[in-house]
C-alpha cells in the first residue's frame, strides 16, 4: 500500500529524489511505468495541435452535478459520467506534459521481510525530449523497466541513447501503448497479410479479427 506520493521535476531533480529515498532505506523498486495522458487532454474532435487542451471547459470541472455524458463525447475521450465527484474531476484536468512516469518504491527489511513503508514518485515528461536519467545504478531492475517504458511508450532516457526494446523486436515500428498508436497498423516480420503462402508461420494459421492495413 502506497503511504506517500511525491511529485518532482524530471531529469536531475527526479534522480536526486530517488537517490535520497534509497539512502532512507527504500531498497526495492517495485514498479516503474508511464502514463500517456494525451487522450484525456486533447481538444474537441481529436485536435492534436495542442495536447494540453482541456477535455472539458475549466469552469465546468468544479460543477460535479451538471457535466453530462453527452458533453464528454463532444469534447473528446474518454466519455464522461453524468456526475463527477471531486476525485473523478481531477482525472479530467489538463496535464502539463503528455507523459507521466511513476516510480513505486518499498522499504523492505532484508532480515525479516517486513514492509517498512512505500512511496510513489511521479514526474511529468515532455514528449520527444530525453530528460529522464537512469535509475539502474540505484536499483538494477530499473534497467528492464526503463527498457519497457521506451518499448511501450517511446519515453527516452538522456543517458541511455542506445536503449533496446524489452518486449518487442527491434524492427517493430512505433510504441503500442501510446494513445495514438494505430490498432490496424501491420508490423514487419509477422508474415504475409493473407496468410496463404504454403510456408507461412504458425501464428498466421488463424487470421486476426482486426483488418490490418
Amino acid at each position: 500500500m502506497i503511504t506517500e506520493v511525491r511529485r518532482t521535476e524530471p531529469g536531475e531533480a527526479l534522480l536526486a529524489e530517488l537517490k535520497g529515498l534509497k539512502e532512507q532505506g527504500y531498497n526495492v523498486l517495485i514498479d516503474l511505468t508511464a502514463i500517456d495522458w494525451s487522450a484525456v487532454s486533447r481538444g474537441p474532435k481529436g485536435d492534436s495541435s495542442d495536447n494540453l487542451k482541456r477535455a472539458v471547459p475549466a469552469e465546468r470541472l468544479n460543477d460535479v452535478h451538471t457535466i453530462a455524458s453527452a458533453e464528454g463525447e463532444e469534447y473528446g475521450t474518454p466519455k464522461m459520467p453524468e456526475r463527477l465527484s471531486p476525485e473523478q474531476a481531477k482525472f479530467y484536468e489538463p496535464r502539463p506534459e503528455r507523459f507521466e512516469v511513476v516510480y513505486r518504491l518499498a522499504k523492505i527489511d532484508p532480515a525479516t521481510g517486513v514492509d517498512g513503508g512505500r512511496v510513489e514518485v511521479r514526474a511529468y515528461v515532455p514528449e520527444g525530449e530525453a530528460v529522464l536519467r537512469t535509475a539502474a545504478g540505484l536499483w538494477p531492475i530499473a534497467d528492464w523497466l526503463e527498457r519497457e517504458i521506451w518499448d511501450m511508450f517511446g519515453v527516452k532516457f538522456a543517458d541511455r541513447p542506445d536503449i533496446k526494446r524489452l518486449l518487442l523486436y527491434e524492427q517493430f515500428e512505433g510504441h503500442p501503448l501510446r494513445k495514438d498508436y494505430p490498432i490496424t497498423k501491420r508490423q514487419p516480420l509477422i508474415g504475409p497479410a493473407n496468410a496463404d503462402l504454403p510456408d507461412r508461420p504458425t501464428f498466421n494459421l488463424i487470421k486476426p479479427t482486426v483488418k490490418f492495413e
